[in-house]
């Protein structure tokens, strides 16, 4: 068998994806990577390496016999990620949507709290997408909020590149509604014996920083060729990670979003009604309640 995980979650942000990581987690026979995201397949530089490093970088020791699952919301968008991980691997790709309104909200919210967007409005940070071209580095494609949630070309490119029984889409609402059934399916298709995760648990819910400030000043310090880079350089990658999660979630609270403003709303709503029947057509299903499809 080829190396690579046996399931590979390819998108999108802020969808459900991360409840959907954390309940195949719970498979005791599966192994998930401590970092949040793992862009292997979508970076040159660390594809080259191969398979092996990239299990030593984001995987726990030890990984024993344990079928991988692994999570990159940002690779559907990456026709070079997709492509490696159908011809490099036999993984089962998974996509979750969510209504492009509401993920477009809850992104930014994410960007803000990550130090990512400094913008003092959802308003302001839609305004900005217009400077942060598709070929822009990762971080700023990962701002496009209004373009991220035109799902109906990434989907295309995964029906025309994965094959039909490695690929399931899903929207976030039949996560909601039924994800035992969902993990079910998923753990049958990589080979994985009946196992029952708990689906009650919530992950990934809105919060927002305590300091805005401290978010972005964080951020800096990670950049390449700062002396906390340099420093870093000589920590493995897992170990590096919990100690910027642990810094990031002590400069995180709870947080009640308010709601996108009507006319915002309004506007995305229009935005979107022509993508979302492409996607409806693409996946030959109804939207249900994403508002603005035809």
């Amino acid at each position: 068998m080829r190396p690579g995980p046996r399931l590979m979650i390819v998108g999108a942000p802020k969808s459900g994806s991360t409840a959907l990581f954390q309940y195949l987690a719970d498979h005791p026979d599966v192994l998930a990577h401590v970092h949040r995201e793992m862009p292997f397949f979508g970076r040159d530089e660390e594809f080259a390496l191969g398979w092996e490093a990239a299990v030593g970088k984001y995987f726990p020791p030890p990984v024993g016999e344990r079928a991988l699952v692994a999570k990159h919301t940002m690779a559907m968008y990456d026709p070079v990620a997709v492509r490696r991980i159908v011809e490099a691997t036999t993984a089962v790709v998974v996509a979750v949507l969510r209504d492009p309104v509401p993920r477009a909200y809850s992104h930014f919210h994410y960007a803000r709290l990550r130090g990512w967007e400094d913008a003092a409005s959802f308003e302001e940070g839609l305004a900005r997408e217009a400077d942060r071209p598709a070929s822009a580095p990762p971080r700023a494609r990962d701002m496009h909020y209004v373009g991220n949630g035109v799902y109906a070309p990434h989907v295309r490119l995964l029906l025309d590149t994965v094959p039909a029984e490695r690929l399931r889409i899903y929207l976030s609402a039949d996560l909601r509604e039924d994800a035992g059934r969902i993990c079910a399916e998923l753990f049958d298709l990589a080979g994985l014996a009946p196992h029952e995760p708990d689906v009650t648990r919530r992950h990934n819910e809105a919060r927002r920083p305590r300091s805005a400030r401290f978010a972005r000043a964080f951020l800096a310090l990670q950049q390449p060729g700062s002396p906390l880079r340099r420093l870093g350089s000589r920590v493995p990658s897992r170990a590096l990670y919990r100690v910027r999660h642990l810094v990031n979630s002590l400069n995180e609270q709870p947080a009640a979003l308010p709601p996108v403003a009507p006319e915002t709303a309004a506007r995305l709503r229009e935005r979107f009604a022509g993508p979302n029947a492409d996607l409806a057509e693409l996946l030959g299903r109804s939207l249900g309640g994403w508002a603005g499809s035809r």
